[in-house]
């Protein structure tokens, strides 16, 4: 016997009753943003792979589903936004900007499947490009919090974050792109909980571990830097000092050639080092975020003074302010809001403000429903020729349709009539009934079996259909239907024009 054929682990099969459930929410959605002025696009399913380079970076590319096609590294779509800049790009650079455009469809990602977490599900977002970014942060948050509200969902929690914070620090230590863009990548691995932390501090320690001549290099690293914020090495004097402690030792090294070789290796280590100090560093800088996260208004104050001590600019905290105000005329309280500057979202293209909102289902289950933030210099990553402006955010369908009032979920669509006709001969007619009731707003089906009126009486009950049309020979002469109550057994014949008015005598019957 054949070996099955089972449904891949991570993927998930729509039933009916599911499926109308997520076409009620999409479309409640999407009509929601079409009236806040944002027009639906779509992208292909598959793009190339380069195109998801600066949103994935190299810790999380593993995740994608790439192949190889006619010479082509090409992926199937992780996530809209990149694609969407992209769409941007081909078709939209020559209008007026700020362009709103929305979206809903599958995406994919190789992630370890969880409790309403699958490897493809359905992303409903937004992208506003272009506008005045304060202006524009405020309308994508409370686009957020209002598609919420008109779904009833009211007990989420609200994380905000600004990513030019960390990445303003970071980029002050002079750190090298691998560095930089590592330590950006493990921010929100750090600010998930203490275990996420222990895993960073161990990632960046294996990447830069400590040289076996630790002590040595140590000197030299203190006689070659600058400054400890600057990170930078003077080559030059690295040299002078290095080449005195190799003279100091009896080693022959051949000629000049193989004792410069020795010198520049040494140096490059020396520097790794100095990197891993930095690192570290910054580590430590992203905890200290992190510990005061928390609700506002008092820990803007605590926020204020961090910054103040890494000398950092306190502008964002300003932003953020509009931002929880904006959430309150939404109907956020405070209480739902939590500032955590070490919120990373795990894709490294965002330049300013950074948004999730979770939930907690009844079993104490936390989730992300939704989560978005400003990302201004994507645009010239996947082609253009300058930096635009730029923000969105996108909701989970799958999680965000577990967590909706089951109260406001739409029944099921069921077939209302089946037609049933005697035999063969009359199967033609019983397919035109069939289409004259659904031109009526009849949802209805046709007895397909051949098995008899009797068998397909029985199976219509089984069903729960409510209305059998039957038509014979007699029926197919006077263009009319013999139709059957299969709740109160009631029968009688009615023209073919009639048969809606007829289901509405039948519904009220019922």
């Amino acid at each position: 016997m054949k070996k099955r054929v089972e449904r891949l682990r991570g993927m998930h099969d729509v039933l009916p009753e599911t499926h109308q459930h997520q076409r009620w929410v999409r479309e409640h959605v999407e009509s929601f943003l079409a009236r806040a002025g944002y027009v639906a696009v779509d992208s292909p399913i598959v793009e190339r792979s380069d195109l998801f380079q600066a949103s994935f970076g190299q810790e999380l590319w593993q995740n994608l589903y790439t192949f190889r096609l006619h010479h082509r590294d090409l992926c199937l779509r992780p996530e809209y936004t990149a694609s969407i800049c992209r769409l941007y790009l081909d078709h939209y650079q020559q209008h007026i900007l700020p362009q709103r455009f929305q979206y809903a469809g599958p995406v994919f990602r190789y992630e370890t499947p969880g409790r309403s977490r699958y490897r493809q599900h359905t992303q409903l977002g937004v992208e506003l490009i272009g506008g005045q970014p304060a202006f524009a942060d405020a309308e994508i948050l409370g686009l957020a919090c209002e598609v919420l509200n008109s779904l009833h969902i009211t007990h989420y929690r609200l994380e905000l974050g600004h990513i030019g914070v960390a990445s303003g620090f970071i980029n002050r230590l002079h750190l090298d792109d691998q560095a930089a863009r590592l330590l950006l990548s493990l921010m929100e691995q750090i600010s998930r909980s203490e275990e996420g932390e222990q895993q960073a501090q161990k990632r960046l320690e294996l990447l830069y571990p400590l040289n076996p001549l630790q002590q040595m290099e140590q000197e030299a690293s203190d006689a070659l830097t600058t400054t400890r914020a600057a990170g930078e090495l003077s080559t030059s004097l690295g040299t002078h000092h290095i080449t005195s402690l190799l003279n100091g030792i009896s080693i022959s090294f051949g000629d000049d050639d193989v004792r410069d070789e020795v010198i520049e290796r040494f140096l490059w280590k020396t520097g790794r080092g100095e990197q891993r100090k930095q690192i570290l560093y910054a580590l430590e800088f992203l905890r200290a975020l992190h510990a005061v996260s928390g609700p506002p208004p008092t820990v803007f104050d605590e926020l204020g003074a961090l910054l103040e001590r890494y000398e950092l600019s306190t502008e964002p905290l300003d932003e953020l302010r509009q931002l929880v105000a904006v959430a309150e005329q939404c109907g956020v309280s405070r209480e739902q809001v939590i500032l955590n500057l070490s919120l990373g979202r795990g894709v490294s293209y965002y330049t300013g403000l950074v948004f999730e909102i979770h939930a907690q289902d009844a079993d104490g289950f936390d989730a992300q429903l939704c989560g978005g933030g400003r990302y201004d210099r994507l645009m010239r990553a996947v082609g253009s020729a300058r930096d635009i402006n730029a923000c969105g955010f996108a909701f989970g369908l799958e999680r965000l349709l577990s967590y909706l009032p089951k109260t406001d979920l739409p029944t099921l669509e069921t077939t209302e009539a089946i037609v049933i006709p005697v035999s063969g001969q009359t199967l033609p007619y019983a397919l035109y009934v069939a289409q004259s009731a659904r031109v009526q707003g009849i949802r209805t089906e046709v007895d397909v079996t051949g098995h008899g009126v009797g068998m397909a009486l029985k199976q219509a009950a089984k069903k729960q259909i409510r209305l059998a049309l039957i038509v014979g020979e007699d029926e197919q002469r006077t263009r009319s239907v013999t139709v059957r109550n299969l709740v109160t057994g009631e029968e009688q014949v009615a023209s073919i024009e009639m048969l809606a008015g007829q289901m509405g005598d039948k519904e009220q019957s019922l």
